[in-house]
């Protein structure tokens, strides 16, 4: 069976990109097609694969953003036609590949655009001083939500990442859904043999430095709380979050893996305050037997149970979050407990799931 993949865009290594690396392994010569490539951000498993991508878009890659309305033709030019199985991973235009007339195609879906659906009054709000600029965004959004829509309908199987991406994939294109959660390499946060990790007194936020992670809320309640918190992570919110930030709160910019995992398994807690499609470092966090604070909803409804792995806080406020932190007590949590309910969020077990469900759809194995 001959296969390829396509995803969005290869310039960082994050969730999506671990996701596409674990897929990767059960088809060890299919090559990846990209809309841009930046090969030095990517671990070897993804840079020594052939991976094709448009070479005369790849030089303005630092400006994707701007090319958007133009990402669904190019993601149609793919030439795909003479591939039995195409895989999607995708959180913007990759699941509008079109597959050859006797291809299946599999989609895993991290999300919808958020940019053009229930997430865009966060990426329009910096516009707002711009009627004109945001009155043609919201035009062209409209034209690609409308793509977005049909093209769904060239995916023979949708595997979505959480409950919570389910429910908005049947909402905008009225399809079903599996639900397979991402793969978590929990066994690098897990302690075999070893005593419950000794806790420090802070609190940890940790991911990329983006708005609608609402890292800002973390820093808020915790400022006003007089509780020490770590903010772990990068990325292009890190200006406003350090105006945000008093004497209680701490960066730690881009953390190797050793003190990643080391914040992981001392914090009291993982604050989790934004509505995540799932939120992998959620599953990190449980696996080093640190119990979650989340704001209830999104993917967090999927792993957070409450007195187990962590609790809820309700309302998407400073005085919400603030009021549980005050009132959260770490000792009632069980670091064993938490473990034993990350182990079913394994490569392997992902790995299963995911061929189980190719098997279905095309009656193969790799």
């Amino acid at each position: 069976m001959k296969v390829a993949f396509v995803h969005d865009w290869l310039v960082t290594y994050r969730g999506g990109e671990k996701v596409l690396e674990a897929m990767l392994e059960l088809f060890p010569d299919a090559p990846v097609f990209t809309l841009f490539y930046d090969k030095d951000q990517m671990p070897p498993s993804i840079a020594e694969r052939t991976v094709y991508y448009p070479k005369w878009l790849n030089r303005f890659k630092r400006l994707r953003k701007l090319w958007l309305p133009l990402y669904p033709s190019i993601i149609e030019s793919l030439p795909l036609e003479d591939y039995d199985l195409i895989i999607s991973t995708s959180s913007c235009v990759a699941k509008g590949a079109i597959p050859g007339p006797r291809s299946k195609h599999l989609c895993y879906i991290h999300s919808p655009m958020r940019y053009i659906w229930d997430q865009r009054s966060y990426y329009l709000k910096p516009l707002a001083r711009f009627p004109f600029v945001s009155g043609i965004i919201h035009t062209l959004s409209t034209r690609l939500r409308m793509w977005d829509t049909l093209s769904s309908h060239r995916v023979d199987q949708f595997i979505s990442n959480s409950q919570f991406v389910k429910e908005r994939v049947h909402k905008y294109y009225g399809r079903g859904s599996e639900v397979i959660p991402p793969p978590v390499d929990v066994e690098r946060f897990q302690a075999k043999g070893m005593a419950a990790p000794i806790k420090s007194p802070y609190f940890l936020a940790a991911g990329a430095f983006v708005s609608y992670k609402r890292f800002d809320l973390a820093i808020e309640a915790c400022e006003a709380a007089g509780l020490t918190l770590v903010v772990a992570g990068s990325g292009p919110d890190e200006a406003r979050l350090r105006k945000l930030a008093g004497p209680n709160t701490k960066f730690m910019i881009k953390p190797d893996q050793q003190t990643w995992q080391s914040l992981m398994s001392q914090a009291e807690a993982l604050i989790f305050p934004g509505i995540e499609d799932f939120g992998i470092v959620g599953i990190e966090a449980i696996s080093a037997g640190t119990p979650l604070i989340a704001f209830r909803d999104g993917g967090a409804l999927d792993f957070v149970q409450p007195g187990v792995t962590g609790q809820f806080f309700e309302q998407l406020s400073k005085e919400s979050l603030q009021q549980t932190l005050e009132a959260f007590d770490p000792k009632q949590f069980d670091s064993k407990a938490m473990q034993d309910f990350a182990s079913g969020f394994t490569k392997q077990k992902f790995q299963e799931r995911i061929m189980s469900q190719i098997t279905q759809l095309t009656g193969a194995s790799s």
